[in-house]
């Protein structure tokens, strides 16, 4: 809580994973099917697909992906960790982030909740991304009372943003996610 003279206003606690310190490096490395850019934020992707490439996170912007595919495969995902896995006290979920890339591509947002059997279930964002030449903002959220598939409580939960299963450069310049 942040107490003012004439009111209290709640501060809403990090939703997921803090990428500040990400956001504020400059970080740099190679691309491979299994990249962890800090503790919480993963790229991920089916090996059939032969990825190469690099990424870098100049300081002011949250990553920057170089990304060339040799093969075919059925997936490749931005995966950022969630906390916490209770969702009961919330009405909506969602995303803000901006990003710029020199080709338009789609990516699918989703919310990926663990399962105490081991497995998952995802549910997907209305909207999708689409990227620009010019840097653009997409926010979306969704309304959970009215996404049965959402389970209130879970033992882990993600935001994946499903990429194209092709090159591609996608520059993120930011990722916020928010409740209510």
């Amino acid at each position: 809580m942040i107490a003012t003279q004439d009111s209290t206003v709640s501060a809403p606690a990090p939703f997921g994973v803090d990428l500040a310190p990400l956001r504020d490096s400059r970080e740099q490395g190679d691309i491979t099917d299994r990249v962890t850019f800090q503790p919480g934020l993963a790229l991920l992707a089916d090996p059939a697909l032969g990825i190469r490439g690099s990424w870098r996170s100049p300081a002011g912007r949250l990553l920057e992906l170089e990304i060339a595919t040799a093969g075919h495969g059925d997936w490749m995902a931005l995966h950022l960790t969630l906390d916490p896995p209770d969702l009961t006290a919330l009405t909506y979920l969602g995303f803000a982030c901006t990003g710029v890339a020199p080709a338009p591509h789609v990516i699918r947002p989703c919310l990926r909740s663990g399962e105490p059997d081991g497995g998952f279930v995802d549910t997907f964002f209305d909207r999708h991304i689409l990227t620009r030449t010019d840097p653009v903002a997409h926010v979306d959220a969704l309304h959970l009372q009215t996404r049965r598939r959402v389970p209130q409580t879970a033992p882990w939960r993600e935001l994946v943003l499903f990429l194209p299963t092709a090159s591609l450069c996608w520059h993120l310049h930011d990722l916020r996610v928010f409740a209510a």
